[in-house]
């Protein structure tokens, strides 16, 4: 291709773009949708979670106290806190201090503290993702965790890998149940095989799910950053729309593949709040006393 077809080409694709201010309210509104719509399965698995997590420490402290929490925070709190000092330091931010677990009688667990240039739009842009580096550090841990501990791991991820949703719009229940139902069969299965392993990653899972959803101090000071990030993907995204990409496309693929593995999480949560449920049940019926 020459330098004029080159040329050529790209006045065909700016021709496309809009050229109003209501064309391009409207194609604002497209792609926020369209960005919602890459996004939305993570937020549904998180928000599921996050309501499983919040359910599981409320019951457990009123069963066996507020110190019930440590069973599980000892291995979490520790992930859930280098997480926001990765991204610290992927953001360029000075790392002040770092306590991955000390439990104090605020109810704080752990900490990080840090500082940034507020003139930096990438360190500023950065307080969102160091607010929700749990996530990902949680998705790293569970999937380190399948690996090492699950013989079969390799198949357990191609389970989830074929069945993640790419339109949530046609999701139905059955395909829902399909799938818990192949998970739980699959853990059975290696329990068979080695019930130690199993026991020991069911453990670590539900311990590293239970402690990955960000805390509102996390959060604090990320809408800023957040709304940088919603920018910088408009803009990349007309950048996909006038040179004709199919990358993001392939971006949601991956997200959709990848949010799968807090499946892992959603299902022991829950096993664990039955357990929970059903131990209050037990008491309730002992004691009358709920």
């Amino acid at each position: 291709m020459d330098f004029n077809e080159l040329i050529k080409e790209l006045n065909i694709a700016l021709s496309q773009t809009p050229n109003s201010f209501e064309k391009w309210i409207s194609w604002l509104i497209e792609q926020l949708m369209v960005l919602s719509n890459h996004i939305a399965l993570f937020l549904i698995l998180i928000l599921t979670l996050f309501i499983l997590q919040r359910l599981v420490f409320l019951l457990s402290a009123k069963m066996m106290g507020g110190k019930a929490i440590y069973t599980s925070a000892w291995i979490g709190t520790p992930i859930h806190e280098c997480s926001h000092a990765l991204f610290c330091f992927v953001f360029g931010h000075k790392i002040q201090r770092i306590v991955l677990f000390n439990p104090d009688k605020r109810g704080t667990l752990g900490y990080v503290t840090h500082s940034y240039n507020n003139r930096n739009l990438w360190q500023v842009m950065g307080n969102f993702f160091i607010g929700i580096a749990p996530l990902f550090g949680g998705l790293l841990g569970l999937y380190l965790v399948t690996w090492f501990l699950i013989d079969d791991a390799l198949n357990l991820f191609h389970l989830l890998q074929f069945s993640a949703f790419n339109n949530l719009a046609t999701v139905q229940l059955s395909q829902l149940t399909t799938l818990n139902s192949q998970i739980i069969h699959f853990i059975e299965n290696a329990y068979l095989v080695s019930p130690i392993k199993v026991i020991i990653w069911a453990y670590l899972c539900a311990a590293i799910s239970l402690h990955l959803s960000p805390s509102k101090e996390d959060l604090k000071g990320a809408w800023v950053g957040f709304i940088i990030f919603i920018v910088l993907c408009l803009s990349l995204m007309m950048l996909n729309q006038i040179l004709q990409l199919t990358w993001f496309s392939s971006l949601k693929t991956i997200i959709n593949m990848t949010s799968m593995l807090y499946f892992i999480g959603i299902i022991l949560a829950s096993f664990l709040l039955l357990c929970l449920f059903f131990c209050k049940g037990i008491s309730l019926t002992i004691t009358g006393k709920w």
